[in-house]
């Protein structure tokens, strides 16, 4: 476990506390843990062979003095960085029980085209009908079918649950996208294309608390400078009146350099964006296009990255890579920052 995870995570009363989990061992993976006023949420979780959010679960365990313990679990989307985690160490371990999930919508892609949901969506079905039968669900649908968002009360806090805008799947939205060069393919069977698809199935997750706004983005896509008509765009489109101004946001798609997601990043205007990649970050294309920028990144692919907001409206981001001078922000080459 990162040495940086709080001992007292469990302790402090009135204090959001979320922790960005760090997963060195591999390129990209989205886990974050939320704790207030002793409930305890798990978002996504990790790649399959990495055990950071099992560890990080289990010193809470350990801190609350539970032999059981109780926490929800919400999925942006069914991808292997961000679900198999918890489907490899934490679903059937009987050291925790899972109250509330929150499941993200299907997509109509062909059932002869392997993709997140026929992988692990059935994986997840049938640990919770094992393990938490009483389990309840939140299942998101597209904006597009039922318009609706969720509201979800978080010991203290609100969690808005903000759907995913289409199915990106259904004929009409492929063949545009393709036509559009968005997939690069003219055949709807390429690898790109249900992965893409997969992505752009991302629920958003916005956190209020005291005054406070954190955003969490998924892995919906922004590739392409000249289409506006990407999960991103559609997405901040149809949520930018009830975004607002968040304090943090995480950048679409773990913030690697070949998301274009600057523009919006910065429309958006947060004071702290987060990155999840230990790839060359986005980072360094934001500090590029906007060198007055008043944005600080953090970065939770080494270590864990610690957000804080206290009862009264103080906010703390602490610990994972920072850039260091005005304008610059890290680059991996090799595994080595330089």
């Amino acid at each position: 476990m990162s040495p940086s995870f709080p001992h007292d995570f469990t302790l402090r009363d009135g204090v959001l506390r979320i922790v960005c989990l760090a997963h060195p061992e591999v390129t990209k993976s989205d886990g974050f843990i939320f704790a207030l006023g002793g409930h305890y949420i798990l978002h996504d979780g990790g790649m399959t062979k990495t055990t950071f959010a099992l560890d990080a679960l289990l010193k809470l365990r350990e801190a609350a003095g539970v032999d059981v313990l109780h926490f929800d679990w919400f999925i942006s989307h069914y991808h292997i960085d961000h679900v198999c985690g918890p489907i490899e160490n934490v679903i059937r371990d009987p050291r925790f029980a899972i109250d509330t999930v929150v499941l993200p919508p299907h997509n109509a892609l062909p059932e002869d085209m392997p993709h997140g949901d026929t992988k692990y969506s059935p994986k997840i079905e049938a640990a919770l009908r094992e393990c938490h039968p009483n389990v309840k669900r939140i299942e998101v649908h597209y904006h597009s079918d039922d318009p609706s968002t969720i509201f979800y009360n978080f010991g203290g806090a609100e969690i808005e649950i903000l759907p995913p805008d289409t199915d990106w799947a259904r004929d009409r939205e492929l063949r545009e996208i393709i036509t559009n060069g968005y997939f690069d393919t003219d055949n709807i069977y390429d690898p790109k294309v249900p992965t893409s698809v997969g992505n752009a199935a991302s629920v958003w997750y916005l956190i209020r608390y005291a005054g406070r706004k954190i955003l969490f983005t998924g892995d919906s896509m922004k590739r392409t400078r000249g289409i506006t008509e990407e999960s991103v765009d559609r997405m901040w489109a149809l949520y930018k009146d009830t975004i607002g101004t968040p304090d943090v946001a995480k950048w679409p798609h773990h913030g690697q350099a070949r998301d274009n997601a600057d523009l919006i990043m910065h429309e958006m205007n947060p004071d702290y964006i987060l990155t999840t990649t230990s790839c060359e970050s986005a980072s360094v294309r934001y500090a590029e296009v906007f060198p007055d920028h008043k944005v600080r990144f953090f970065n939770s692919a080494e270590s864990d990255v610690i957000i804080e907001v206290t009862a009264g409206g103080t906010l703390e981001v602490s610990g994972g890579f920072e850039g260091v001078n005005p304008g610059e922000y890290y680059i991996m080459t090799s595994g080595k920052i330089k």
